[in-house]
């Protein structure tokens, strides 16, 4: 676990969920319960921002859920935003879905769709949402009762002991928690999460030009990194991991690692070599 939360300490809700697991001890009865698996060590995909700490995977599509801590500037994981990443969506893999674990988990209760899925409207998810569970009523492939009481138990164990925030309305939640994140973007990405940290008085942002299926010019990338303010420099850490599998090119993913190394990113650069 150290390299995935570095200098992070596990907060207080996710570890009474690792304690309930304990409790139940069995990893499919927390699933049953939950719709997550819990993966607290090494559940990364090339497209996992290295900012993030992950603590769950849905079991499917790779889709995992993870502490956004900004570059570390997040104080602790318990007020941490929560993001979802669909590795497999290539454009737009990275969301947050959340404003902390507790918040997560209350709409992880009803309505887990919202975050790994895209709607054009609050109608047009209530109209999905009414349509699966049609689907899933009719469907020959029922949980048995079994099942159906291991879920009943752990959900009851979760609102008897985790004091859940309520939540009015989870599909208006997910989109507001969205557009209060773009308010505290200082700098757009590409993937979507922008970067917190301020530019100085005196610095101005300029983009390092990157084109999907071309290699960066790598000379003029260190130029540009050698130059660029901090913030700069962690908007292109985003980029990059959109645009290319890191690990597959070795003069990009050692230029990025050192570089994390020289700007104290040490956690985010450990997470990137897991």
């Amino acid at each position: 676990m150290d390299s995935n939360f570095g200098k992070y300490v596990v907060p207080p809700t996710l570890q009474r969920l690792i304690d309930l697991q304990n409790d139940l001890g069995d990893t499919e009865d927390f699933f049953k319960g939950l719709d997550f698996y819990l993966s607290l060590e090494n559940f990364r995909y090339f497209n996992t921002p290295s900012d993030v700490i992950v603590f769950g995977n849905i079991g499917a599509n790779g889709i995992h859920y993870g502490f956004l801590t900004d570059y570390g500037s997040v104080t602790e994981l318990e007020v941490a935003p929560i993001v979802c990443v669909s590795p497999m969506d290539f454009d737009t893999p990275i969301r947050i879905v959340a404003r902390n674990l507790r918040e997560f988990l209350r709409v992880n209760l009803t309505d887990s769709a919202l975050f790994y899925n895209h709607f054009s409207s609050e109608e047009k998810y209530l109209e999905t949402k009414e349509r699966w569970t049609t689907e899933e009523a009719n469907s020959p492939y029922q949980p048995t009762e079994n099942e159906k009481q291991v879920r009943e138990r752990v959900q009851r164990l979760l609102l008897e002991n985790f004091q859940l925030p309520h939540i009015d309305n989870p599909y208006r939640y997910v989109q507001d928690v969205g557009l209060a994140r773009q308010r505290n973007v200082c700098i757009q990405t590409m993937d979507g999460l922008g970067v917190t940290e301020p530019l100085l008085q005196h610095e101005k942002h300029s983009p390092f030009p990157l084109y999907k299926d071309t290699d960066p010019d790598l000379k003029l990338l260190q130029e540009y990194i050698n130059s660029a303010p901090f913030a700069s420099r962690l908007a292109l850490f985003r980029d990059l991991q959109l645009y290319y599998i890191l690990q597959d090119n070795h003069e990009l993913y050692k230029i990025v690692i050192d570089t994390m190394n020289n700007m104290g990113l040490t956690d985010e650069a450990s997470r990137l070599m897991q």
